[in-house]
C-alpha cells in the first residue's frame, strides 16, 4: 500500500478552518462577557456595573421598586423598594435593611445630616404620609400625615416626593392626587400649601422629584 500523503492545499484549508474556529470562539467569548450599559447624556453619562447589587445566585436583592436612591457620608447606598429600604456597601453587598411596616412603599427619599446623626425623609405614596427616620437605626422620629388644619377636603392623599430646606422646613408633594405641595416646619407643624394640578404657572402635573434651589431668596 502506498504511503499516505497530504496535499499542501489540504494543510492550508485545515489551518484556515482552525483559524476561523478560534476567531469565532474568541468572538463568542467576548460577546458573552457582560458589558456595561451606558446611560444618560453629556456630563450626566454613566456606565452601569454589571452584577452590582445582585445576590450570589444572580437574582435581585431588592425585588420590585419604584423608589429612590441616596448615599450617606460613609458611602453606603440606600434604595427604597416595595418591601422596604436596602442598604448596600459601595461594592454592592447588602449590609442592612429595614423591611415591612413603616419602610414600605417609599416613593422618594432624601438623606440629611442633622444634630443627632443622619436621617432619611421619605414620601410613602400608598400609606398617605411622609416620614423621617434615623438612617442607621431605622427609628422613626417624625410622621407627616395629611394636615387637616390646611382646610382642604381631599378624596385621597398620595405623597410622591419630599425635600428639606436648610432650616429644616419640609416640603411634601401630593403628586398622585391633588398636586399640592405641603410645607411643614422641622417638628412636623403644618405651615402652608401651594400649587394645584395643571400645566401653567404655579401648577404641577404629577409632581415628582423635588429639590430646592437655595442660591437666592424668592421675591
Amino acid at each position: 500500500m502506498p504511503p499516505l500523503t497530504t496535499h499542501p492545499l489540504t494543510h492550508r484549508f485545515a489551518f484556515s478552518s482552525l483559524l476561523i474556529c478560534l476567531t469565532l470562539v474568541h468572538t463568542i467569548a467576548i460577546a458573552q462577557t457582560a458589558a456595561p450599559v451606558r446611560m444618560g447624556a453629556g456630563i450626566m453619562t454613566f456606565d452601569t456595573v454589571p452584577g452590582w447589587g445582585l445576590r450570589p445566585d444572580g437574582n435581585s436583592s431588592i425585588g420590585p421598586t419604584h423608589g429612590s436612591v441616596v448615599i450617606d457620608k460613609e458611602g453606603h447606598i440606600y434604595t427604597s423598594a416595595n418591601a422596604g429600604v436596602f442598604v448596600f456597601s459601595p461594592d454592592g453587598i447588602v449590609v442592612q435593611s429595614y423591611l415591612g411596616g413603616d419602610y414600605t412603599n417609599l416613593h422618594d427619599i432624601e438623606i440629611r445630616e442633622e444634630e443627632g446623626g443622619e436621617f432619611i425623609y421619605g414620601a410613602r405614596n400608598q400609606n398617605a404620609e411622609g416620614i423621617k427616620f434615623n438612617a442607621h437605626t431605622g427609628e422613626v422620629v417624625l410622621r407627616l400625615p395629611f394636615p387637616k388644619e390646611s382646610g382642604l377636603e381631599l378624596k385621597q392623599f398620595n405623597p410622591t416626593a419630599i425635600t428639606v430646606a436648610p432650616n429644616g422646613d419640609i416640603f411634601l408633594s401630593d403628586g398622585y392626587a391633588s398636586n399640592h405641595i405641603f410645607k411643614f416646619d422641622k417638628t412636623g407643624k403644618y405651615l402652608m400649601h401651594f400649587g394645584e394640578k395643571g400645566n401653567g404657572l404655579k401648577q404641577f402635573n404629577t409632581a415628582h422629584g423635588m429639590t430646592l434651589d437655595t442660591r437666592y431668596e424668592p421675591a
